[in-house]
């Protein structure tokens, strides 16, 4: 996935976490930051709007987001004057075939985000492939399981399971091991072979 930058870098730690969960998500090919701007009226005035961030997704069900971002108190607060933003961004958006989102902390900071930003450390790891050959040999004769029994199985020793954790990790980042990531990642979760 690519992130280019539009007219500015993001503006808060909350378009920061979403812009970290697209960059995550493998249907994700590309991600602009501060895509365009477009006028509306607002107040009786000609107004300029920039949304937060543009989002390309591929196939299947390819299609472009574009996504404001706002923390839920700030959307009740200021609904008014955002109100003829989000409809000028709404109307330009389907007139180009894409969808147009407004996101809070209620749809970014989740279980999910934490799991992203777990995860992502592991994925700049470099590949061991002994390491990852043997946990997916033993993950595939099990089916389905948690980290530590696929550990336990894997390995007799407690400091080789230690030195297979990263490795693990990374898979699951990757998507060479499935795991339910909307709920915290513990090493009771279970893992599965993805196909």
């Amino acid at each position: 996935m690519a992130l280019e930058d539009g007219a500015a870098a993001f503006e808060s730690t909350l378009e920061q976490d979403l812009i970290e969960l697209l960059d995550f998500d493998p249907r994700v090919s590309e991600i602009l930051v501060q895509p365009f701007s477009l006028h509306h009226e607002e107040d009786g005035a000609r107004r300029r709007y920039t949304p937060d961030v543009r989002a390309t997704y591929v196939a299947p069900g390819a299609e472009v987001v574009v996504y404001e971002v706002k923390y839920q108190e700030e959307l009740r607060k200021n609904w008014a004057k955002y109100r003829a933003r989000f409809g000028a961004a709404y109307r330009f958006c389907r007139q180009n075939g894409w969808r147009f989102k407004v996101m809070t902390e209620k749809h970014i900071r989740t279980p999910y985000l934490a799991n992203v930003k777990f995860l992502r450390r592991f994925l700049r790891l470099a590949e061991q492939e002994l390491i990852t050959g043997q946990l997916l040999y033993t993950l595939k004769a099990l089916g389905p399981t948690t980290p530590q029994a696929l550990l336990a199985a894997t390995y007799m020793s407690s400091e080789s399971r230690l030195r297979a954790i990263p490795m693990l990790w990374k898979m699951v980042g990757d998507g060479r091991v499935g795991c339910e990531l909307n709920e915290p990642l513990t090493m009771n979760s279970t893992v599965w072979m993805v196909p």
